[in-house]
């Protein structure tokens, strides 16, 4: 089948062409994808448009609304694919993550969402305490799908029929908008599958800084997602008072 894999980038040109060069070195028939980037509003200097033009299967669309999600939705309206892939700019994916991930897709009819496994590098030989700390601790892939129904959009596989059926990734949180749409996707009746073999890279923070933005946007969408829910709850409630009264 023909896959679209979706990457949203944001001031990061030097790791989004090494994540297209990885790209471009897929085990997977290479007319039976494409790779669809989405410029978040990334800085002119970063020259983003250019990166993506040294690569022949990727395409350059661009989004102004800032989040991950809403990038990744404007990807969705433009990809071909009737599978979907989801990766991120700064992610190395493995030489055979777009082959292993469709075969487990595909091999599962009523699988809506695939997700892989997530490896840290880090910046040097030895880890600092934060990349150690990163390393137990960031993108517990296996984890999520089991306790949230959810996993990173770093590593997903589902298809455009899943997408059609439960609706694209909520826009307006700016984190955990991927567990967020996993939750959908489990409570519409599709199986969720945990790959170990379908890996791609990712680096490890290595500075307290980054680690408390990481644990602040983390709290900001929690937060977000449980008002979300909340409010679905009484716009429910309020439904049915309302058949009720017919």
């Amino acid at each position: 089948p023909f896959v679209s894999v979706v990457v949203p980038v944001f001031n990061d040109a030097i790791r989004l062409r090494r994540c297209l060069q990885a790209l471009a070195e897929q085990t997977y028939r290479s007319t039976q994808y494409e790779v669809v980037v989405v410029d978040n509003g990334s800085l002119g200097s970063e020259q983003i448009p250019a990166v993506v033009a040294d690569f022949l299967f990727a395409k350059y669309v661009f989004e102004p609304l800032p989040g991950a999600y809403a990038a990744r939705n404007r990807g969705l309206t433009v990809a071909r694919g009737d599978i979907l892939s989801f990766t991120d700019a700064d992610c190395i994916p493995a030489y055979d993550w777009i082959e292993k991930g469709v075969a487990r897709l595909v091999a599962n009819p009523d699988c809506g969402l695939v997700a892989g496994r997530i490896d840290l590098f880090f910046r040097g030989d030895r880890a600092n305490p934060v990349e150690l700390y990163e390393s137990v601790t960031a993108f517990p892939q296996a984890r999520l799908l089991a306790e949230q129904h959810g996993a990173a959009t770093a590593n997903v596989f589902t298809q455009k029929v899943v997408i059609e059926a439960v609706g694209p990734f909520n826009s307006t949180l700016r984190s955990q908008g991927d567990l967020e749409w996993g939750q959908r996707v489990f409570e519409a009746g599709y199986q969720q599958i945990y790959a170990e073999e379908v890996c791609v890279s990712h680096p490890a923070r290595y500075t307290f800084e980054q680690l408390r933005r990481r644990t602040v946007r983390l709290a900001g969408g929690a937060f977000g997602r449980r008002v979300q829910s909340e409010s679905d709850r009484t716009q429910r409630s309020l439904r049915f008072a309302a058949l009720l009264l017919e």
